[in-house]
């Protein structure tokens, strides 16, 4: 079968789900503070923030909301899943002071772990993140 049978099917399962639903991580209202490891153009830092935990269904992260910086500067936010020591980074958003619509979701398997890190033009900042996403 090829690509077009297959983005078909997963269309008609999409709008034929009767338990889909919208969810956001982490579950409530207040967003996760993601320190600044390091400076944009810089490798990635080890540090992150657990953003939530997916339950028994996987999700397709589609938007991701960056608030509240801690100064008016570019942030990059990497987002991944996983357990420690084997995080999966899926995708690097970017910020300036403006919601964040990704091209195309980011698919999160049942029962991990949604993470993120950030870099920023200045070191030493924070900015606050949430996960956009649906059930599949």
């Amino acid at each position: 079968m090829g690509a077009v049978f297959r983005w078909v099917r997963d269309l008609y399962r999409f709008f034929a789900a009767p338990t889909r639903r919208l969810v956001v991580y982490p579950l409530g209202a207040v967003p996760v503070t993601t320190p600044v490891g390091v400076a944009i153009g810089a490798a990635w830092g080890a540090a992150y923030s657990v953003v939530g935990t997916v339950g028994n269904q996987s999700i397709r992260i589609y938007g991701i909301d960056l608030t509240n910086p801690t100064a008016a500067i570019d942030y990059e936010v990497n987002i991944g899943y996983g357990p420690i020591g084997a995080e999966v980074w899926i995708g690097v958003v970017t910020y300036n002071l403006a919601g964040v619509p990704l091209p195309f979701p980011m698919e999160v398997p049942a029962n991990q772990r949604i993470l993120a890190r950030c870099r920023a033009t200045v070191a030493g900042n924070t900015v606050d993140v949430k996960a956009l996403a649906y059930t599949i």
